[in-house]
């Protein structure tokens, strides 16, 4: 004879399992330093990048500005607006990023203890037999 309990609480972990598979893995995968690590160097990579393509586009409109040559005075300026740009872009996208990282770790870690709260009450059905 099939235990309706078993079942339900069997279908209501699988159920639990197939949508959130991948954010649990995260917690079985990498300890919280170390995923947070990781996320931080992709974040430094993701900034560089794209100040790299904002300073491209910058110089090209400086170019494309002063036709002929472009004047030292110009240079020395776009020099402090993009090295202070490229510090202050990293720093707050660098912070955002560990930020998410970290929110994404604990929202894992918590869906993995539920799960364990959840074989924990499926045991106790199987032990009550």
């Amino acid at each position: 004879m099939i235990d309706t309990r078993r079942a339900h609480q069997m279908t209501k972990m699988a159920m639990f399992e197939k949508r959130e598979e991948d954010k649990i893995r995260i917690a079985d995968n990498y300890s919280k330093k170390n995923y947070v690590s990781l996320w931080t160097v992709i974040y430094v990579v993701a900034a560089v990048l794209f100040y790299i393509m904002y300073c491209i586009v910058g110089i090209s409109a400086m170019i494309a500005i002063y036709t002929r040559s472009v004047p030292t005075g110009a240079w020395i300026v776009f020099g402090v607006v993009a090295t202070s740009g490229f510090v202050f872009h990293t720093y707050f996208y660098i912070k955002s990023g560990k930020k998410k990282a970290m929110e994404r770790y604990d929202d894992s870690k918590t869906k993995r203890d539920y799960m364990t709260e959840q074989y924990k009450v499926l045991d106790n059905i199987y032990k009550e037999k």
